[in-house]
């Protein structure tokens, strides 16, 4: 099969249909991102990445987490005709992070809503994973060489990832405001999600020495689940994957283990082609990112040559319910409840995962570092 076509195959009683390149759809996405409302444009967060625009076309809150991975998004498509444009946006995410992470002292919130909103303990913390993601794309827009003068923010986040530091080992969240603990939920309890931030923020001392006990933080959180990685509780696949990610670039001779486990998350897969959100809740709620998730996944270990890499036909499945989620819309839903939304990472991700499909084999291969 090209990989450059995909065919959807007919539920029972359909006529079979094709479907739109993975290259043209990718192509959308990428407009979009680069041109529609994700980045904004103007006032205090202009820079700052959305993470949902909402129905009327605005978004709805900046992220640092998000505009982390729409630098890491920026430095992969660095190069092509867009370049200009993608030059522009990358710096303008800088200054804004510049802004608002530069100084010392207290982390500021990661999450700002941009409209009056119901009370969010998501703004009562602030996140190892944010903050890592945030780094993470600092970096990779200054390697791409789509970005300059990065020295200070980059310290700046050196010394916040320092206080998630507690006996060797990173804690998740810091609590900053309410007397309530906060909820119970795998971004605050920790877990083996960390490996994509841990692995990210290791990979920042290429650029400037990282503070000797967040380094070894990091690298204790890669060991921790290295051994493990092909039989860990899969439980939401959001953040399994994001542990995949994580450890194959950290760990990358585990491969083999990332693959037996991404085996486990695709015998989750539903009738229509859609993973659910939790393992253990088949006939849930679906989240359209982690198709994105597992055929990035897919891509790399098949470019690594793991043992029990999926196979050609499993990638095909995967990018074939991914492109029926895009269908003919310019973004990627977060899920059928929030169709009328565009979820800012989720089309980020899938951009990613339809271009890396369709021009495989190329002379630039996916590489985990480069992995939104």
């Amino acid at each position: 099969m090209n990989p450059q076509t995909i065919f959807v195959s007919p539920a029972v009683g359909e006529t079979p249909h094709h479907a739109e390149s993975a290259n043209d759809a990718a192509a959308r996405l990428r407009a979009w991102l680069l041109h529609g409302p994700a980045q904004l444009h103007e006032g205090d967060q202009a820079g700052g990445v959305a993470g949902t625009i909402g129905a009327n076309g605005k978004p709805l809150y900046v992220y640092a987490e998000i505009t982390g991975y729409y630098l890491s998004w920026l430095a992969d498509i660095a190069g092509g005709a867009d370049d200009a444009q993608v030059r522009d946006r990358a710096q303008r995410a800088l200054a804004w992070a510049a802004r608002h992470f530069s100084r010392s002292g207290q982390i500021p919130q990661t999450r700002i809503h941009l409209a009056a909103a119901e009370p969010d303990w998501r703004n009562d913390a602030v996140f190892f994973f944010d903050l890592a993601m945030l780094l993470r794309g600092i970096d990779a827009a200054a390697e791409a060489g789509i970005v300059t003068g990065t020295e200070t923010v980059r310290a700046s986040l050196h010394e916040h990832l320092l206080q998630f530091v507690h006996d060797k080992a990173l804690s998740p969240a810091i609590q900053l405001r309410g007397t309530q603990p906060l909820p119970p939920r795998w971004s605050t309890l920790g877990g083996p999600f960390q490996v994509k931030a841990s692995s990210r923020v290791a990979l920042s001392g290429n650029h400037a020495e990282l503070p000797q006990a967040l380094a070894l933080a990091c690298a204790l959180e890669s060991e921790r689940w290295a051994m493990q990685a092909a039989d860990i509780d899969l439980g939401m696949l959001h953040p399994t994957l994001y542990f995949a990610e994580g450890l194959l670039l950290s760990r990358p001779d585990r491969a083999d283990a990332v693959a037996l486990l991404l085996r486990r998350c695709l015998a989750t897969v539903r009738a229509d082609g859609a993973l659910p959100e939790t393992a253990s809740e088949p006939d849930g709620k679906v989240r359209n990112d982690i198709l994105a998730q597992a055929l990035r996944v897919g891509l790399l270990l098949r470019d690594l040559g793991a043992r029990q890499a999926p196979a050609e036909a499993d990638l095909d499945r995967l990018a074939a319910t991914l492109l029926a989620r895009v269908a003919a819309r310019d973004t990627l839903p977060f899920n059928a409840d929030t169709a009328a939304q565009a979820n800012v990472w989720g089309t980020m991700f899938a951009e990613q995962a339809l271009r890396w499909y369709a021009n495989r084999p190329d002379a630039t291969r996916p590489h985990a570092a480069a992995l939104v």
